[in-house]
Order: structure tokens, then sequence, then C-alpha cells
């Protein structure tokens, strides 16, 4: 037998458009009766959540939707999730500071840009790595992180890499 779904759109004061919302989760009943949610993540799959049932208490949180506009979520995400660079090759670049207090040398490096449908990218500056997928913003915007951020210019970011990636050359053994 085929699962029937029902849909939701999680609304927030930041995102409060059913057409955009902050979130769309699926609500399906399995053969033993067990209700079963889900909320189609970041990850651009269908994963378990409590977030569905933790709205449903905030008045207004949660509102029905059809799969048509599930579809659309997940696609819209699927967008947000391509990491193309952005248009006109600018960044804006920022210090994340939450434990260290020196700008020059922050706990964090992030850049941002406006992706394709508008949405804010990010990507965070890892040591031997590059640049990565981050989402230090969401993660300061909902309390799993702490600390602020502090603007910086490409020269500031730069020489921040560059002593970053340095110390790490120091601290590997050498070659033989």
């Amino acid at each position: 037998m085929e699962r029937e779904y029902e849909y939701f759109a999680v609304v927030t004061e930041r995102r409060p458009r059913v057409e955009d919302p902050r979130l769309v989760c699926r609500r399906w009943v399995d053969d033993s009766g067990q209700t079963h949610d889900e909320a189609f993540t970041s990850n651009l799959v269908w994963e378990p959540t409590t977030a569905l049932s933790q709205a449903e208490s905030d008045i207004g949180g949660v509102h029905r939707v059809d799969a048509a506009a599930a579809t659309r979520f997940e696609q819209i995400q699927r967008e947000r999730m391509t990491y193309l660079a952005p248009l006109d090759g600018q960044y804006s670049y920022f210090a994340w500071l939450d434990y260290r207090t020196d700008v020059d040398d922050p706990d964090g490096v992030i850049r941002t840009w406006e992706g394709p449908r508008g949405s804010e990218l990010e990507e965070r500056y890892v040591t031997g790595s590059g640049w990565e997928r981050s989402h230090l913003l969401e993660d300061l915007e909902r309390g799993r992180k702490d600390g602020e951020l502090v603007p910086l210019d490409q020269d500031a970011v730069e020489r921040i890499v560059q002593r970053r990636e340095q110390r790490r050359a120091e601290r590997s053994p050498e070659a033989p």
C-alpha cells in the first residue's frame, strides 16, 4: 500500500509566508498506527523531526499545504544548496568571535552572498581545506552557537587565512 502524507508549512517571524516557509514537514501513519513526522532538511532528504509538534504549539506557526507546495519547497531547497559563486563575484566577509576577542585571530571566518533565488548563502574557511558550506548564521540565529559577527574586508580575510595556513604548516611534521 502506498504511504499517504499530510504536508505542513512551518512559518516563523523571520519567514512568515506560507509560500516561502522556514520548513516543510510531513506526517504519516505506519501500519501499526504510529504517527511519524519528518522534515525536509538541509541534507536534502526527509528526516525524522520534532519541529512539527513543537511548531504546532505556536499559534499560527503551522499551515497545512498540498503535495505540490512540498515539492516546490524541496526544489527551492535543492537550488539554495547549490553553492554557486556570486554572480557579481562579491562576497561579504565576517569574523566570528566567540571565545576569542581578536578580530585578526577570530574563532572563524565566513563569507556570505546572495544565491540565485535571493537566499543568503555562506561558507566558512576551514584551515587545510579551504571554503566549505556553513550554517553558522542559522546556528547563531537559533541559539545553537554564541558569539558575534564582525564585518571584514577581503584583505583582512586573506591575512587571517595566510596566518592560519602558516600555523598549520609549522605544526605539520616535516616530510622526509
